[in-house]
């Protein structure tokens, strides 16, 4: 669409239309992107076939649908984004604690203490704040990848300082993939530098997985790889003003985690769950 000209009736008529969906930002970039290609493309077609510029513009936005039509179509077919919100921050929040509460006693023997759950809480407040005002926001594939790239250059260094500067080829590599449980997680929990990337891993083939209309499969494999990177590594700047290395390793992990779940979380699946156990529950109480 960057070779063509800018059509401003169809630049109005899609933002208008998507600007009532009931769909996360992302989804609307989405669906604007797609559905503005589309009127590009039969507009295109239509010139072909020798129609004038206006009567071409006017037959497109006529083909296309009643804008309110679309809309409400649309809002039928998605959950209120607010409430697809609320259940999957809900869901993973929950893990989150969890974790944070069982993986210190599993790990290190560790006993209960309150800070368990006073730590992985706020942290949990700055991994939603990251997530959605700073690393969500990045779409664009252009500087995903340059931004991906920056981050790994970093975490390999720090990977350098952790397990010495005279690291091998060989070293590097037996670092990169294990299917050994044992090697997952450590003193740090899930930060290991095998564990960061086996996790990487699952969200790459997760975009394989998802039903994604609008958005080819590299360019969510980019944006989710570098917003998955970029929230580790403000996770470890966050993790380095901790009080004491206990809420240290609590927020690295909390961060990690949180990550990951983005990626691999569905709403839809949490939606179709969630009415399937209501459902079970109404049996019985029947």
């Amino acid at each position: 669409m960057s070779t063509q000209e800018s059509i401003k009736q169809f630049d109005d008529y899609i933002k208008r239309l998507v600007r009532d969906l009931h769909l996360e930002e992302e989804e609307k970039r989405e669906v604007e992107e797609e559905w503005t290609q589309h009127l590009y493309d039969h507009y295109s077609s239509l010139q072909k076939q020798g129609l004038e510029k206006s009567e071409a513009i006017q037959s497109v936005l006529e083909q296309f649908g009643d804008m309110q039509m679309i809309q409400t179509e649309v809002n039928q077919s998605y959950p209120s984004a607010i409430k697809s919100h609320i259940q999957k921050e809900s869901v993973i929040g929950v893990l989150c604690i969890i974790a944070s509460l069982i993986g210190p006693m599993i790990l290190i023997g560790a006993y209960f203490q309150p800070y368990f759950i006073s730590a992985s809480l706020i942290a949990l407040v700055f991994a939603y704040l990251v997530h959605r005002f700073i690393a969500k926001r990045q779409s664009d594939w252009r500087l995903s990848v340059i931004g991906l790239i920056a981050i790994y250059v970093f975490f390999f260094q720090l990977f350098k300082r952790m397990y010495g500067s005279s690291l091998s080829l060989d070293q590097y590599g037996a670092h990169l993939f294990t299917l050994d449980w044992n090697r997952l997680t450590g003193s740090g929990g899930l930060f290991e530098f095998v564990t960061i990337h086996m996790m990487w891993y699952v969200i790459i083939a997760m975009q394989f997985i998802t039903i994604n209309n609008y958005t080819p499969t590299w360019k969510r494999i980019l944006n989710s790889s570098f917003q998955y990177w970029a929230m580790l590594l403000i996770g470890v700047f966050l993790a380095m003003f901790q009080s004491s290395g206990e809420w240290s390793v609590l927020f690295i992990n909390v961060f990690i985690l949180y990550a990951f779940l983005q990626h691999t979380i569905s709403i839809k699946g949490i939606t179709i769950f969630s009415q399937k156990v209501s459902r079970m529950f109404y049996r019985q109480s029947l």
